[in-house]
């Protein structure tokens, strides 16, 4: 269903919430290595940016990319493990909605959507363990399927306008883009490929 709705306006609220995540993904990896986050937008265009000083730019730029697959990997892989399951998504929607609060100009539409898509998670994830079901599986499916998406950018399109062309200028190497991509794409890849296995296998136990 996700898949045939994907390039309709009924899902690019959701889209826009993911890319949202993604930079929250960029603003935490800042904080976490000791940085200071600046600005974190989301553009109606479906692109982004978190403006940051200091911290560990590696880390940093591969925290969106990667950080969002294991997101979307982490709330497939506690399907089966409800209470789990439950704090994962209030801290995504609680997270969000700080970042947001915190780092997005107020009043911007993207302060909107990251407080109210935040809102809306967490407040799943407050309801009821049906409900918080039901919103991890729509988030996970729609944080890999964007993973997913951005392989053909990444890998074959535009690979020196993303995080791994920047992080490729960084250390002054522009082709390192391609393998900084490739590398993203696989670690992504494998963690999607394990929670899936590990979810079937509860499954079939």
């Amino acid at each position: 269903m996700v898949l045939v709705l994907w390039d309709t306006l009924l899902i690019k609220p959701f889209r826009l919430f993911v890319v949202t995540v993604h930079e929250v993904c960029h603003a935490g990896a800042a904080l976490l290595t000791g940085g200071e986050v600046v600005e974190m937008r989301t553009a109606v265009d479906e692109s982004g940016h978190t403006l940051a000083r200091g911290g560990v730019f590696a880390i940093i730029s591969a925290a969106g990319y990667v950080g969002s697959a294991f997101l979307g990997s982490l709330l497939i892989y506690t399907g089966k493990r409800p209470l789990l399951q439950r704090l994962v998504l209030l801290l995504i929607g609680g997270v969000t909605m700080g970042m947001t609060m915190r780092y997005t100009p107020v009043g911007a539409p993207d302060f909107y959507l990251g407080i109210i898509g935040g809102l809306i998670f967490a407040g799943m994830a407050i309801k009821s363990q049906r409900a918080t079901a039901a919103g991890s599986v729509w988030l996970g499916v729609m944080l890999c399927l964007y993973s997913l998406h951005d392989f053909r950018t990444d890998l074959w399109l535009y690979p020196e306008l993303t995080d791994a062309g920047i992080l490729a200028n960084h250390w002054g190497h522009r082709l390192l883009a391609y393998p900084i991509a490739l590398s993203w794409v696989l670690v992504s890849v494998w963690m999607m490929y394990r929670s899936m296995r590990a979810l079937v296998g509860r499954e079939g136990a």
